[in-house]
């Protein structure tokens, strides 16, 4: 089977989860014998195409890319510059399009745009969400309709070994020390609606900074809104205890050693990093948005709470003052990873979808 993916965010770009999600998913495709080519619009891979520029362009000359390829399967995940030269070579030459969205719309579409957009999802054979919460949420903001939805929800990444010098070199580099407890929000900074869960969750350390002297909050990537979040942190009082660290290569250095690893954010899809986290056994808060509820089930496998930092503050406080519980959620929520969220599952789910594909 052939399969040509095309995206907007590949290899060494600032795709965030959905580059993740994506070179997983391609990983998992190949060991089960697809021939899999990658399109991309950002990032840098010798080995794939390359189509840089705006997106009329490289919906121009992704087209051609796929004349020259000639997939049996085109797997898209991006905006309307991705959908429609898998649309116009399945019209052309025919196979099976299988749009997949990852991130939550945050403004309603034009009429004329929807109008455009609705009649490309048309002509896919399978639309995908990473998770249901998500397929809701496109449907209410965008006012679409598919014919055929599925859920393909990501893998967890896998549980990489962290030497001890790893971590003290981590620790030394940003400043962190011996201080605890160690609070980890991975990639909060990208996007708006994350953000501003962000700020919430550095108010909930300025509650805990009296009691816990020693907390700091590690913030991961270097995104659009990181300087507005540190500016936040100032004037709050809080950035002697949040680290921001920016990008970093290795997030199982710092999940290693945090204590809890906290997601507060207004809006997501299904979050690797989340699913990161619970692979690594550790004991989670975060908001009841989005995709995270069919994660995390609250007190069972992790702790859900509302984007007020009192209650935040409340129950990170809770789990530092009960080690068993939280080392009891964690554990529960490794074995939820082990059973419902790899990327043999994920890869399986695809490769279904690619062979039921039917041309309308």
């Amino acid at each position: 089977m052939k399969v040509a993916l095309i995206t907007n965010y590949w290899k060494e770009s600032q795709g965030g989860g959905i580059r993740v999600y994506l070179q997983n998913l391609v990983r998992e495709l190949v060991a089960s014998g697809a021939d899999v080519r990658v399109i991309f619009r950002e990032g840098s891979d010798p080995d794939e195409t390359c189509i840089p520029g705006g997106q009329r362009l490289f919906a121009v000359r992704s087209l051609s890319a796929l004349r020259d390829y000639g997939p049996d399967v085109i797997s898209v995940h991006g905006g309307w510059h991705c959908l429609f030269p898998a649309v116009a070579y399945k019209l052309l030459c025919g196979c099976t399009v299988v749009q997949t969205f990852h991130t939550e719309p945050e403004e309603a579409l034009t009429d004329r745009f929807r109008l455009f957009y609705q009649t490309l999802l048309n002509r896919c054979d399978h639309v995908t969400f990473v998770s249901e919460r998500l397929r809701e949420r496109t449907i209410e903001v965008w006012n679409l309709k598919f014919l055929r939805t599925e859920i393909t929800y990501a893998g967890a990444p896998e549980v990489a070994a962290v030497t001890p010098g790893e971590v003290a070199v981590f620790r030394e580099r940003f400043g962190i020390g011996d201080r605890r407890p160690v609070l980890l929000a991975l990639g909060l900074t990208a996007l708006k609606y994350k953000a501003e869960g962000l700020k919430q969750l550095i108010r909930a350390v300025n509650l805990l900074k009296e009691k816990y002297p020693g907390i700091v909050l590690v913030a991961t990537r270097r995104g659009v809104f990181s300087p507005e979040v540190e500016e936040f942190a100032r004037a709050e009082g809080a950035s002697g205890h949040v680290v921001f660290t920016g990008d970093i290569e290795a997030p199982a250095v710092p999940l290693s050693f945090c204590d809890i690893y906290t997601h507060i954010t207004l809006g997501d899809g299904l979050p690797i990093a989340l699913l990161e986290a619970m692979a690594m056994g550790k004991p989670i808060v975060a908001t009841p948005v989005a995709g995270i509820p069919e994660a995390i089930r609250d007190g069972e496998n992790g702790i859900l709470v509302p984007p007020e930092p009192a209650e935040i503050a409340g129950m990170i406080d809770y789990l530092l003052e009960n080690p068993s519980v939280a080392r009891s959620l964690g554990e529960n929520a490794r074995r939820t990873v082990d059973e419902r969220f790899t990327w043999e599952k994920s890869a399986e789910k695809f490769l279904a979808l690619f062979s039921d594909g039917r041309r309308v």
